[in-house]
C-alpha cells in the first residue's frame, strides 16, 4: 500500500530546517526551542498541550496537495483546550500602585478566589490591602462615556474584593507624564445601606509582605515571529520580513500568592507525557500552566530559578485582532 503525503505549512512562520538555523544564526530567536518558532521542541517549551496539536492535525483534510494553514486555527484549538483544563490566576504585567486611603495602613482583608469556572472546584485566598497594583490599561486620567474601568471620580470593581474603589487623584512622572500612582476610595456601605454594582470589574494583586504577596516574576509575551502571513514572499528574503517586536518582556511583573498552590501541584491535568515525567520524579517547569485572568495563558519557563520566576506567554485569551 502506497502512501502520499502533502507538505503542511502554517502562515506567518518558517518550518524549513535551513531558514530556522538562519534565524538561530542571524540572532533572532535564542535556539531550536525558542518559543516563537513552531518546531515541536518549541510548542514543548511553550507548553502546548499534546493534546491541541492532536486535535490540530485531526481537523486538518489529508491532501496530497501542498496546503497552508491559517496560524488562527491552530491558536484556536489551543485556546479551547487550555480555557477548561488550566487554574486561574490573577497576574499584573506593567503594574501600577493603587492606594486606597480610607483603608487603615495594616488592613488586610482574605478574598476567595475558584481556580476555575467550575463552581465546584477549588478554591484559594489572596489578601485584600491597602495598596493594590492594576495595570495601567485599566487607569484613564480622565472619565469617559466609553470607559468603564478607573477614572478621576468613577468606581470599578476589583475582582472578588466584596465593594468597589473610587479613584480619586493620581499621580504623574514629570519627565514621561506616565501615571505612577492612583488614589481610591474603598465604597464600603454604611451598615443597612446597598451600594450600587460597578459595571466592569478589573483584576489586581495586592502588597501584604506578611502574605508573601505580590510574587515577583518576569514575563516573556511572544508575538508573530514575522510581519506577515507570508515570508517566504519577501523579494529580499525571509529575513527581511522578521518583526523585531516579537517579543516584549515585562521585568516587573507581578502575579497573585495562587501560583505556589499551582507550582506545587503541577502538572495538572497530567498529559499521558506529562505523567511519565512525574513517576521518574523530573516535572519541567513547563508543566506549571496558568491563565492570567482577563491577559493570556502563560507557563513557568525552565530559565526560572528559586528566586526569580519567568512565565512564557502560551496563547492570548482571543484572537489578536491585529491577525484578523
Amino acid at each position: 500500500m502506497q502512501r502520499e503525503f502533502g507538505r503542511l505549512r502554517i502562515s506567518g512562520t518558517v518550518l524549513s530546517k535551513r531558514k530556522i538555523l538562519a534565524l538561530i544564526e542571524n540572532n533572532h530567536v535564542r535556539d531550536w526551542d525558542d518559543p516563537r518558532l513552531y518546531t515541536l521542541i518549541a510548542l514543548r517549551r511553550r507548553r502546548v498541550p499534546p493534546e491541541a496539536i492532536l486535535s490540530f492535525v485531526n481537523e486538518l483534510r489529508v491532501t496530497k496537495a501542498e496546503t497552508t494553514i491559517n496560524t488562527k486555527r491552530f491558536e484556536q484549538c489551543i485556546r479551547r483546550y487550555l480555557e477548561v483544563t488550566v487554574s486561574r490566576l490573577m497576574l499584573v504585567l506593567d503594574p501600577i500602585p493603587v492606594i486606597i486611603n480610607n483603608i487603615p495602613e495594616d488592613y488586610i482583608e482574605i478574598v476567595e478566589l475558584p481556580f476555575s469556572k467550575d463552581p465546584a472546584s477549588s478554591v484559594h485566598t489572596v489578601p485584600f490591602t491597602r495598596t493594590v497594583y492594576i495595570e495601567p490599561s485599566d487607569f484613564r486620567k480622565s472619565a469617559s462615556k466609553d470607559f468603564f474601568r478607573l477614572a478621576p471620580g468613577t468606581s470599578v470593581g476589583l475582582l472578588k474584593v466584596p465593594y468597589p474603589i473610587t479613584a480619586t487623584g493620581f499621580e504623574t512622572d514629570p519627565g514621561t507624564g506616565l501615571v505612577t500612582l492612583v488614589h481610591a476610595r474603598y465604597e464600603r456601605p454604611d451598615e443597612g445601606t446597598a451600594f450600587k454594582k460597578p459595571k466592569s470589574y478589573i483584576h489586581w494583586v495586592a502588597k501584604c509582605p506578611s502574605k508573601n504577596s505580590p510574587v515577583k516574576a518576569t514575563v516573556r509575551v511572544f508575538n508573530p515571529l514575522f510581519k506577515s502571513d507570508d515570508p517566504n514572499a519577501r523579494p529580499e528574503g525571509f529575513l527581511s520580513d522578521v518583526n523585531p517586536c516579537s517579543e516584549e518582556i515585562f521585568p516587573n511583573a507581578m502575579v497573585e500568592t495562587g501560583i505556589e498552590e499551582i507550582k506545587r501541584t503541577a502538572p495538572w491535568p497530567r498529559h499521558r507525557e506529562e505523567q511519565s515525567e512525574a513517576a521518574s520524579g523530573i516535572t519541567p517547569p513547563e508543566t506549571v500552566r496558568s491563565q492570567g485572568m482577563r491577559v493570556a495563558y502563560f507557563c513557568l519557563d525552565r530559565d526560572s530559578t528559586e528566586t526569580k520566576l519567568i512565565l512564557n506567554r502560551i496563547i492570548s485569551l482571543k484572537e489578536d485582532v491585529k491577525k484578523a
